[in-house]
This record gives structure tokens, C-alpha cells and sequence, in this order.
């Protein structure tokens, strides 16, 4: 009896009892690396929600989203962290579904020019070329919104495609390639200290309310384990409520993840944190904002049934 005893322990001791169980293993894609809106899923690990749950996970970056997506069809992903244009992926084929909106509205985007620009305001930037990421992007969406919301037709704005990134950006800065560009907030405040570029507007103050960063997940992964996606799901939320909660352990987390200095993360802090929801929810009346701006920008011929595309039966 005494021996059984010793092997019953040392069995639970090695986590080999009937009752143990490994963590599931979940390979979370991201897009881009340095966004803000994901630090949730960097303090989920390091403050022990994942392993809480039971869940373990690979982070894997990737600069693009068509990467990402190709990602998402080979199978090499399970969840991926991007922007709402993801559903329009999914409508062409792409096996997943949206199940989480991560932040809104798009506070993350701002306008900037060069720093010796004589423009101050972005009433002065009709007739004028504006950079984006990407045709088909987020940035290329906010830049038609610049012009409606001015009243300009789609044409007033000559719209260029100079990739995503600082380092992009503050390239076409340098060099005059475009009169404004539609770039990341904070790369914007860090080129106006490096006397590179001025920020003249966030994209918040003039474009409607809008999901800047969404989740999905694979069909395969809903399909064979969908308590480890809603297991995920809610430490992503625990995270993110710590985060409200713990101002100096957020901004740790997410220095390594956005680059920036101690002062700029702070800032960058304040500026984004109410961006990120506190419950993921996908409303029907911004599903149909969504919807209009597949056509737009020409990603769609038509408006999806968005019902198809996403779900919030993983929310907590």
C-alpha cells in the first residue's frame, strides 16, 4: 500500500494522472508585429492567463496581411491577429471566421506630412497625393473617409502606395514622395521629434467609428477544438483588462512589442488603451459599415451576408 502510494504521487508529481492534461498548443499569426492593439496576447503569457486556461501558444509574425491570409488557407495559423479586411478574405474563400473585434475605433491611424510642408490642416489636402500601406487597405480606407468627410469626391485624393512601416513613411517624408501620408500615430509623434514629419490629424477626428484590428480563427480549429478558441478568447480579455487596470505593467509589456521609448509608450498608452474593447462584440450596424467598405475599396463586387463571416458565440 505504502509503495502505491509513493507511485501515485510521483505519477501526479509528473503530471501523468488520468486527471492532467497538456496545454492545447495555438499558433497566433499577427499583423503587423509592432501593433499596440496585441500586447494583450504578450501580457496573457507573461501574466499567466494562457497557462491558466490551459492554453500555450507560438506567436508568429508576419509583415503583410496577404501573407498572413496565406497563412490562415495553408493551415500554418490557428488565430490571426489584423484588420476588418480579413473578412473580406474570408468571403473570397480564406477557411476561417471573424470571432472578435480587438480595437476600435481608429484612433491608431494619423495624418501626417513632411515637416517643412506648408500644409497645417487636412482641408488643405484636396488636389493633393496621400501615401497608404496598400491598395485595399485600412489606411487606403481612411483616406477615402478624409475625402468624404470633406464633401471631395473619391478623385480629389491621388492615393499612393508606399508600404506599411515607419521606415516606409518616413522615407516618403524625406523625400517629397507624397504630400501626406496616412500612417501610425506613434510613428508620426516620433518623426515630428526627428523633425521628419508633423501630425496634423488622427484619423478618429474625422472618420466614423470603425474596427481598426479584428480576430479569426481557422474553420479547423473551431471545428476540432472550440473550447480551446473560447479559452483563448477569454485570456485575451483578462488581458486586456489588466491592462486598464495596471498602467506601468502594460506599458512593460509593450515597449518590446511597438519599439518605443518609456515617454512615447505612455503617450501611445493614453491614446490607444480605450481603443481596445473590453468585449469583442460584432454589432450588425458596423458589420454593414464593414460590408460598404469591401466595395470601396474594391476588395468585393458586392456586399457579403457578413452574418457568414463572423460569429460571437466565443466571446466570454
Amino acid at each position: 500500500m505504502k509503495t502505491g502510494k509513493l507511485v501515485l504521487a510521483a505519477a501526479a508529481a509528473l503530471g501523468l494522472t488520468t486527471g492532467a492534461q497538456a496545454a492545447d498548443h495555438l499558433r497566433i499569426g499577427r499583423s503587423p508585429s509592432f501593433a499596440f492593439a496585441y500586447v494583450p496576447l504578450e501580457v496573457a503569457k507573461s501574466q499567466g492567463m494562457l497557462q491558466k486556461d490551459g492554453i500555450d501558444v507560438e506567436i508568429i509574425s508576419f509583415e503583410g496581411a496577404s501573407k498572413m491570409d496565406m497563412g490562415m488557407t495553408s493551415g500554418s495559423v490557428d488565430i490571426t491577429l489584423g484588420s476588418p479586411t480579413e473578412m473580406a478574405a474570408i468571403a473570397k474563400g480564406m477557411p476561417a471566421k471573424a470571432v472578435a473585434i480587438i480595437a476600435r475605433p481608429v484612433k491608431e491611424l494619423a495624418i501626417i506630412v513632411p515637416y517643412d510642408s506648408p500644409i497645417q490642416s487636412i482641408k488643405e489636402l484636396k488636389g493633393k497625393s496621400i501615401g497608404i500601406a496598400t491598395i485595399g487597405s485600412i489606411t487606403q480606407w481612411a483616406a477615402l473617409e478624409l475625402a468624404r468627410s470633406q464633401g471631395w469626391k473619391t478623385e480629389d485624393v491621388k492615393l499612393v502606395s508606399i508600404s506599411s512601416g515607419g521606415g516606409a513613411a518616413a522615407a516618403a517624408m524625406k523625400t517629397h514622395q507624397v504630400d501626406a501620408d496616412v500612417s501610425n500615430m506613434m510613428s508620426g509623434v516620433v518623426m515630428e521629434k526627428q523633425k521628419v514629419a508633423r501630425v496634423i490629424a488622427n484619423a478618429a477626428d474625422f472618420a466614423s467609428d470603425f474596427p481598426m484590428h479584428e480576430m479569426s480563427a481557422s474553420d479547423a480549429l473551431i471545428q476540432s477544438n472550440p473550447d480551446a478558441l473560447r479559452r483563448f478568447i477569454k485570456a485575451w480579455f483578462e488581458a486586456a483588462a489588466f491592462m486598464r487596470a495596471h498602467k506601468a505593467e502594460a506599458i512593460a509589456a509593450a515597449m518590446p512589442v511597438t519599439g518605443l521609448s518609456q515617454a512615447d509608450e505612455e503617450k501611445e498608452y493614453d491614446l490607444l488603451m480605450p481603443e481596445i474593447t473590453s468585449e469583442g462584440k460584432h454589432e450588425p450596424a458596423m458589420m454593414q459599415r464593414v460590408a460598404d467598405s469591401f466595395v470601396e475599396l474594391k476588395l468585393l463586387d458586392h456586399k457579403p451576408d457578413m452574418e457568414k463571416l463572423y460569429t460571437n458565440k466565443f466571446l466570454p
